[in-house]
């Protein structure tokens, strides 16, 4: 494992530091120099950020477009330019008696596909740069809406200004959105004062480690603790194995047949049980390999 060839970290990263700082760090930790994550988490939010390393990073976009969870708590009366508290307060408002509050309505409005405006403080793109970039200079892009789902939802009443919202949804999804449009639903505003990714498709927080935990820790700690190869992350995935004839061709990324169900994701192994990648079985019954990752 020490090479690292298709392994991974499940990461719960701190808040007050980027997604980029948290790799840079690890990465410096067991000098390794190509690796990415799973999805960019804003520097106040914490939570799970799945590292890949060397041939492991071809998974990232299959992660970046799963479903996430997350945890935050809402500040009713109060706006941002960030949506969260890390930006500059906008509006102070007064905040309605929330023993009035229809939490089941709400609940009900923001289950199901929505439409979202992504955020200017976000990573997305707008002809090349950044749009936080944009956001830092002072100008403002009109972005047209975006369809997200969110799965589920639930808000809890945590005192007279706080929420404390859970959430399952789709990849694309900006919770400092979602908590901005309850606050102009509710009347007076709300941000973001904490944010917790817990969840990527079905691995949970409870499996990372902290990273001021795997930077303390030994190399031998690490190979044995903490780093894991690709194939576990897809543990509930389907699997075939190949012979040796058809490993040449998978490897070549041609596709072969094989005596299976059609299948849109499934792991592929050789007869010795090494992983090689990820593949799909279309309904002639031919497996179409999509990552290699050997």
């Amino acid at each position: 494992m020490s090479d690292y060839k298709q392994s991974c970290i499940i990461l719960d990263k701190p808040s007050g530091i980027s997604s980029n700082q948290a790799l840079s760090k690890v990465k410096k930790k067991i000098s390794q120099k190509k690796a990415g994550f799973s999805g960019t988490l804003d520097p106040l939010a914490s939570g799970l950020l799945i590292i890949f390393f060397n041939k492991a990073t071809k998974l990232c976009s299959y992660f970046l477009n799963a479903d996430k969870s997350y945890e935050a708590i809402a500040i009713l009366g109060k706006t941002s330019t960030t949506g969260d508290l890390d930006g500059d307060i906008l509006s102070s408002n007064n905040i309605p008696d929330l023993k009035k509050l229809d939490i089941s309505m709400l609940e009900k409005k923001y289950t199901g596909i929505i439409k979202q405006t992504p955020p200017m403080y976000s990573a997305i793109k707008h002809k090349g740069v950044r749009l936080y970039k944009y956001a830092r200079e002072g100008i403002n892009i009109d972005l047209p809406p975006r369809e997200i789902e969110i799965f589920s939802i639930k808000i809890n009443i945590i005192d007279n200004s706080q929420l404390f919202i859970k959430v399952r949804c789709s990849k694309g999804t900006y919770i400092r959105t979602l908590v901005e449009q309850i606050g102009i639903d509710i009347g007076c505003g709300a941000l973001v004062s904490k944010l917790v990714r817990t969840g990527i498709n079905d691995i949970n927080i409870s499996k990372s480690v902290g990273l001021e935990n795997f930077l303390s820790s030994s190399d031998e700690e690490i190979c044995k603790k903490y780093i894991i190869n690709g194939d576990l992350l897809l543990s509930k995935t389907s699997t075939c194995f190949v012979s040796d004839l058809n490993k040449e061709q998978i490897l070549k990324g041609n596709k072969v047949k094989i005596k299976s169900e059609p299948c849109e994701l499934i792991r592929i192994y050789d007869k010795d049980k090494n992983f090689l990648g990820i593949g799909k079985i279309n309904e002639e019954l031919e497996l179409l390999p999509k990552k290699i990752l050997v």
